[in-house]
C-alpha cells in the first residue's frame, strides 16, 4: 500500500490485523491511515531497491530525494548511511542479532546525525518498525526491502523512473502473509 498508492494503514500492530478464512487479512482500527505525496512514494520505492540491493550511493541519493538531511561523524559516510537506512526502514536484523540496539557503541545512529527528517516519513518508519517488531515475535526474519521489491520496481516502472530491462524481479504476484499463511 505505501508503494503502489501510498495510501496506506499506519497502525499494524497484532491488535489492528485479523486473520480470515482462506488466509485473508483484514486491518482494523483506521485511526492512523496515511497518505504519503508521490514524490516521497518514489523516493520511498528507491530508498527499498538501495536497501534490498545493498547499494551505499542509490541510499545516500535515496536520503537526498526524501529530504533526509544527514551529517557524518565517520569516515565511509556512504556505508554508514546504508547501515542507518537498513536500521529505519528494513525489518531484517544482522546475523546474530536478536534485538536492535539502536544506540550501542558503533551502532550507524552514532556515527550519522539527522539534521531533518519529514513529518509524513514517520508514519512510513514506524510501519516498518511495528512490521519487524511482529516478525522478530513470529521467529521470522525477513527483509521488507527484499519482499517489497517487485512493488518498488513496478511504482518506479510505472512513473517511468525505471526501465523494463532494470528490474530484476518478476511482476508481484502474492504478498508475504499470503504466502506464509496459504492453505492448501
Amino acid at each position: 500500500m505505501i508503494l503502489k498508492s501510498g495510501f496506506f494503514h499506519a497502525d499494524p500492530h497484532p491488535g489492528n490485523i485479523l486473520i480470515c478464512k482462506g488466509s485473508e487479512v483484514a486491518l482494523l482500527d483506521y485511526g492512523q491511515v496515511k497518505d504519503l505525496p508521490d514524490n516521497l512514494r518514489l523516493g520511498y520505492a528507491t530508498l527499498v531497491l538501495a536497501i534490498a540491493d545493498s547499494d551505499p550511493v542509490r541510499a545516500s541519493e535515496s536520503y537526498r530525494e526524501l529530504g533526509i538531511d544527514t551529517f557524518a561523524k565517520c569516515e565511509d559516510e556512504e556505508r554508514e548511511l546504508l547501515k542507518l537506512a537498513e536500521t529505519m526502514f528494513d525489518t531484517k536484523l544482522p546475523p546474530g542479532v536478536t534485538m536492535l540496539q539502536p544506540f550501542s557503541e558503533g551502532s550507524s545512529i552514532k556515527k550519522i546525525g539527522v539534521r531533518a527528517f519529514p513529518e509524513e516519513l514517520f508514519s512510513v518508519l514506524r510501519t516498518v518498525h511495528l512490521l519487524r517488531g511482529l516478525s522478530v515475535g513470529l521467529g521470522i526474519n525477513y527483509s521488507c526491502a527484499e519482499q517489497w521489491r517487485p512493488i518498488a520496481e513496478e511504482a518506479l516502472y510505472l512513473a517511468g523512473r525505471l526501465k523494463g530491462e532494470d528490474r530484476k524481479s518478476k511482476p508481484y504476484k502474492r504478498g508475504f502473509f499470503r504466502r506464509i499463511f496459504r492453505r492448501e
